[in-house]
């Protein structure tokens, strides 16, 4: 268990447990109100720091909701604070997951402006796209039995994000898992740098003719083809 880790994980269940005696005592609903990522508070009443605040708040009637949060940041988020450094990986952890709430805010906008969400997720997810990305054919044992390699592991929580999309029409609060494991994905592959993309994108226009000069570069010129071979014997053996 890493410090980050430990921390993280610590603030989460004091503040779930928080939320459960807030709700028991007083109206717990305010907090939910203020805190939770609404994309209509968002805009126009421009409640800005719920795209922060949103990650550490868990639904309280759902013990799942933070058991499994917590489970897959235990599971990802030491070796990856280990790799990172401490610094790196909160930085990493708060990206995905002020990443995860702007898609769930611009989703949100379209589909359903006064649904609210909470949760860890888009930020956890973020961590599992980076270690799949970065360690793509190392295991996960699935429930703790079936090994998987980390690079079809990913595709179980896209597939699950989809399903339940279909199944149960969720969108806007799964868009935080989709969110989540594509700014992961972007931080990894440094793909949300412009200048890279550019870079890709004028690479795979010229791939041939960047062949091509290569292939001419590496041929041997007509003078060392034509160049005599020392005698052998003596001194050139």
């Amino acid at each position: 268990m890493t410090r980050v880790v430990k921390i993280i994980l610590i603030v989460n269940t004091v503040i779930w447990l928080a939320t459960i005696l807030l709700s028991k005592f007083t109206n717990g609903n305010f907090l939910f109100v203020n805190l939770a990522l609404t994309p209509s508070s968002i805009f126009p009443k421009f409640h800005i720091w719920q795209l922060f605040t949103y990650m550490w708040l868990h639904d309280i009637q759902s013990f799942n909701h933070i058991l499994f949060n917590s489970l897959f940041l235990w599971m990802f988020g030491p070796t990856l604070e280990q790799k990172l450094g401490t610094k790196k990986f909160l930085q990493l952890y708060l990206i995905c997951g002020l990443g995860a709430g702007l898609v769930v805010f611009m989703t949100g906008l379209i589909l359903n402006p006064s649904m609210m969400v909470v949760g860890a997720s888009g930020a956890i997810y973020g961590l599992v796209a980076v270690w799949a990305i970065a360690n793509p054919e190392k295991p996960i044992y699935l429930f703790g039995v079936l090994p998987i390699k980390a690079k079809y592991f990913i595709l179980f929580p896209i597939g699950y994000a989809i399903l339940d999309f279909l199944v149960e029409g969720s969108t806007v609060s799964h868009s935080a898992h989709i969110g989540g494991l594509a700014i992961g994905a972007l931080y990894i592959t440094g793909y949300w740098h412009p200048g890279l993309i550019k870079n890709k994108f004028l690479y795979l226009l010229f791939e041939h003719k960047l062949k091509k000069i290569k292939k001419e570069k590496t041929k041997p010129s007509p003078k060392k083809q034509n160049k005599k071979q020392p005698p052998g014997g003596g001194y050139w053996n």
